[in-house]
């Protein structure tokens, strides 16, 4: 593989890693060399993700349980990743909650929560992590958002889809602002992916419709998702600032 596309010596953190794309990205970070801090709310999905890339002869990353809706949480957990890393080169934002309610059932404290969880936390992973890439003079920031970021998607409620568009917009402006300091940052826009929140939100029949409307003819394996955020960290994307990549099948809308 064109060294370009290798992590090797490179430390970032993943968060969401316990499951879904989240931990796809962790595998396949690991796999092309780079050494990791995982975070999320899900201790034992985190060691089996662990103890999969230590299994397959990769550094074996450091894990940090914590609660993302909690800011001095995130502020510690990120703190703990570059006293153990020495270095946080990358940070990928895979964490999210999917929520399908329909708008006029929307309670407040749902919609609150989705928020938090889908931006709010997004938002502080940054900043914090932005202070310790700007002191070195170097980084790159991929946060995942969705093809309900660009558009809509029968997937997800008003709230998801308002979440994920704010978040392409905050990865923007966060381009603009910390590029001239040699940092990356770009907003991921995965189509419908058969994760495990996916599986235990949606009918089959909703799968089906997906999958009609898809030009592809199917929904994404997470890996495949994992490879294109492999692609934004590494140098061979070192022209991509400010984008919105996505990676949906051809689907323009489901």
């Amino acid at each position: 593989m064109d060294q370009q596309f290798l992590l090797s010596k490179r430390y970032g953190v993943v968060t969401g890693a316990a499951s879904g794309i989240g931990r796809a990205t962790a595998l396949h970070l690991a796999e092309i060399g780079a050494t990791l801090t995982l975070i999320d709310l899900d201790a034992e999905g985190l060691t089996s993700v662990a103890v999969q890339i230590e299994a397959a002869g990769r550094t074996t990353p450091h894990i940090v349980v914590t609660d993302i809706c909690d800011e001095t949480e995130v502020k510690i957990a990120v703190q703990a990743a570059f006293t153990h890393l020495g270095s946080i080169d990358f940070l990928v934002n895979c964490a999210g909650i999917l929520r399908r309610t329909s708008f006029l059932e929307i309670e407040t404290e749902e919609w609150d929560l989705v928020m938090n969880i889908n931006l709010r936390a997004q938002y502080i992973f940054c900043r914090e992590v932005l202070r310790h890439m700007k002191d070195s003079g170097r980084g790159v920031i991929v946060n995942v958002a969705s093809l309900a970021g660009r558009t809509s998607s029968v997937l997800g409620g008003a709230h998801y889809t308002t979440a994920k568009h704010a978040l392409v917009g905050l990865s923007r402006h966060l381009a603009r602002e910390f590029a001239p300091h040699g940092i990356r940052v770009n907003a991921f826009c995965p189509g419908a992916t058969l994760t495990p929140m996916v599986q235990t939100t949606t009918s089959q029949e909703e799968i089906d419709h997906v999958t009609a409307v898809t030009p592809r003819g199917c929904m994404a394996d997470p890996m495949e998702q994992a490879h294109v955020i492999g692609f934004l960290v590494s140098d061979a994307s070192a022209n991509i600032i400010g984008a919105c990549i996505d990676s949906n099948g051809g689907a323009l809308m489901v």
